[in-house]
């Protein structure tokens, strides 16, 4: 049976819609992500980009041992607030493993910080098994500095110690995403002199 022209092409004119359709929803989503994560500190989750990062105290759960982190000094850094209680955390810390383990977290310093007592990291196969180091901040300041007001929240930190992006992803491809930002043009405000006074602040911890 041969099916008449005017229905072949109006099969091929609704497969080009369909296909036009699914290309326009995924740039629309792509927007929407953007657009989310640059306005997390908006939406009261998560440092203002562009803006530096703040230095902090915080016990390393392995050894039980105080350390300073200090953004900036020319390495990227990934600071990510989860919790072994929090679901959504397991899948972006398991992300994170998976990232390094392939190598595209080899630049950047990366630290887990969690409210939860270290006893609960037993509980997480993801949070007992990770490779990356765990932290829990001295002060509930840290929280307040950086507004992590819920988890899970990654924040990028470029080398200059400027927050390039902030929010609460959980997959691999989102973190890829959001990890890029970190080779973003510098801001103006995030000069060499402005590297120069965060890598000369005296280190209270090691």
């Amino acid at each position: 049976m041969t099916i008449p022209l005017y229905l072949a092409v109006a099969q091929w004119a609704l497969l080009l819609a369909l296909g036009l359709l699914v290309f326009v929803m995924y740039r629309q989503l792509g927007r929407i992500y953007q657009a989310s994560t640059n306005a997390s500190a908006s939406s009261g989750l998560g440092p203002a980009v562009d803006t530096m990062a703040a230095s902090f105290e915080y016990t390393r759960v392995s050894d039980d041992t105080s350390h300073y982190f200090r953004p900036g000094g020319g390495q990227p850094s990934l600071v990510a607030f989860a919790d072994p209680t929090c679901p959504a955390c397991e899948q972006l810390v398991s992300a994170l493993n998976t990232a390094a383990d392939g190598g595209e977290l080899d630049n950047f310093r990366v630290l887990l910080l969690t409210s939860d007592p270290p006893a609960y990291l037993q509980i997480s196969d993801t949070f007992r098994t990770t490779r990356l180091e765990i932290g829990r901040p001295l002060t509930r300041a840290v929280q307040d500095e950086y507004r992590a007001t819920a988890t899970p929240l990654l924040v990028v930190i470029d080398g200059y110690g400027v927050v390039r992006a902030a929010g609460s992803v959980r997959h691999l491809n989102d973190v890829r995403i959001v990890i890029s930002k970190a080779d973003a043009p510098t801001p103006r405000h995030s000069s060499p002199i402005a590297l120069s006074v965060v890598t000369t602040t005296p280190n209270p911890g090691e």
